[in-house]
């Protein structure tokens, strides 16, 4: 990475410069490293700044994104949106995984409308600790029947997020789904051993273990309905779309 390769050229060259003021090469090996760490944090703030400025410029123009009239309108602010988080990889080579992290950000937006295929690559791609991501990859596979791709993905997501329930009973319903009901109970089980007082969990494993289907719209509303798994009724539909109009008029 840039930032790293120019941090370790300052530092060999105060390394450089110990040595012909002291004359001894271990007399460089204190400045060496504190001018790599020091210009590496510089260097990555600056970086930062510039990709979190483009990261924001992008969010900002979907925060009214329910308020525009059609549905052809919400894609193309999508698409304007994109357009914008791509600008960032321009920087992908000066900060480690920044360009699996606008992968996250760009394959998420093309699942939340929708749009599966332009997603996929993306989120194939997305930055391991972006869970939710990695998910959305793990429900697409499911949506075309890769089943032990579908648990690599959820596994991946969840060995550096675990204290994330609903990740976990997504995982599980997924595999419900798929007719695997004692591996579904297997997930929720392992959930609990990461969150022990989480009541869906707990409720959902209850069902299982009953023969029962899981509640996940009960518990988890519009976040689970943005994992394109289930569509909400025409009930949860017009309140959904009744919240979002008031959140809109009261700013």
């Amino acid at each position: 990475m840039i930032n790293l390769i120019i941090s370790l050229l300052i530092g060999a060259a105060s390394w450089g410069l110990s040595l012909l003021i002291f004359d001894s090469p271990m007399s460089g090996i204190i400045p060496f490293i504190i001018c790599t760490l020091l210009s590496m944090v510089i260097l990555n703030r600056i970086t930062s700044r510039k990709v979190n400025a483009i990261i924001n410029e992008g969010m900002q123009m979907m925060q009214n994104i329910q308020s525009l009239p059609s549905e052809q309108a919400r894609i193309n602010l999508c698409d304007k949106c994109i357009d914008t988080l791509k600008k960032g990889y321009a920087y992908k080579n000066y900060v480690f995984f920044l360009k699996q992290q606008l992968n996250a950000q760009i394959g998420s937006i093309y699942y939340a409308t929708n749009r599966h295929k332009e997603a996929e690559p993306y989120l194939a791609n997305a930055f391991v600790r972006q869970a939710e991501a990695v998910c959305m990859y793990a429900c697409l596979l499911y949506q075309k029947k890769d089943y032990d791709g579908m648990t690599a993905q959820f596994e991946k997501a969840l060995k550096f997020s675990p204290k994330k329930p609903m990740l976990w009973n997504i995982y599980a319903w997924c595999l419900l789904k798929s007719k695997k009901r004692d591996e579904a109970i297997s997930v929720l089980n392992r959930c609990l051993t990461a969150n022990p007082a989480d009541k869906p969990t707990m409720d959902n494993l209850d069902l299982l273990k009953n023969s029962g289907a899981m509640k996940m719209r009960d518990y988890y509303h519009e976040q689970w309905y943005q994992f394109m798994l289930e569509k909400p009724n025409a009930m949860e539909l017009q309140k959904m779309l009744l919240d979002k109009h008031s959140v809109v008029r009261s700013r």
